[in-house]
């Protein structure tokens, strides 16, 4: 159930398992805007995991069955929060895995064995295809490791010349759009093979 792996979804389906809540009470409970949550209410009525019914010209959404199944009831709610999305948890997990993944690539490239940054791209979009779900998240990644790339050889290497960093970053960044690439591969194929099952 892809549909859940977004923490906004997630959310709005653990708050109408515990109570039955109009769209302004679900917009407060999730802490989004009104306009976020109408767009995610309405793919989830799309796939059945929440219902709503009008009452004095006001819809009012509960938690389907299906999404109480799917979810484990309330008790387990809390305890299967996903780490990754939005906000909350993890929420800044791109940005310690590009400052990582960065530094290591420079490290291993210049201090131990020459390694490209086309192989960094691989490894980059394998990386993010198991630690993000969003594809926002991989693109702001894929630009904060580029940057860290980029600057540690701009402190280390080039030593004050910013046209060196500006084209550094840019062929960074380049390659590391083989890493959103991949990931996008790797995810659709995921997708693929659970419907399969």
């Amino acid at each position: 159930m892809d549909a859940l792996g977004e923490r906004t979804r997630y959310e709005i389906v653990a708050a109408l398992i515990k109570d039955e809540l109009t769209g302004d009470e679900i917009a407060s409970a999730v802490n989004r805007s009104r306009s976020t949550v109408e767009s995610h209410l309405s793919m989830l009525l799309r796939l059945g995991l929440i219902s709503r019914e009008m009452r004095d010209r006001v819809y009012y959404y509960r938690a389907t069955p299906l999404a109480t199944q799917y979810l484990g009831g309330e008790a387990a709610v809390e305890a299967q929060m996903p780490t990754t999305g939005h906000s909350g948890g993890f929420g800044y997990l791109w940005a310690i895995f590009s400052a990582v993944a960065g530094s290591l690539y420079f490290v291993v490239n210049q201090y131990v064995y020459p390694f490209h940054i086309f192989g960094m791209g691989i490894l980059f979009g394998i990386a993010s295809a198991f630690l993000f779900r969003s594809f926002k998240d991989v693109v702001k990644a894929a630009v904060a490791t580029s940057f860290v790339i980029s600057f540690l050889a701009y402190l280390v290497i080039f030593s004050s010349s910013p046209v060196a960093f500006f084209a550094s970053f840019t062929i960074s960044l380049v390659y590391m759009t083989i890493g959103l690439a991949l990931w996008l591969f790797i995810r659709s194929f995921s997708r693929h093979i659970s419907r399969i099952k």
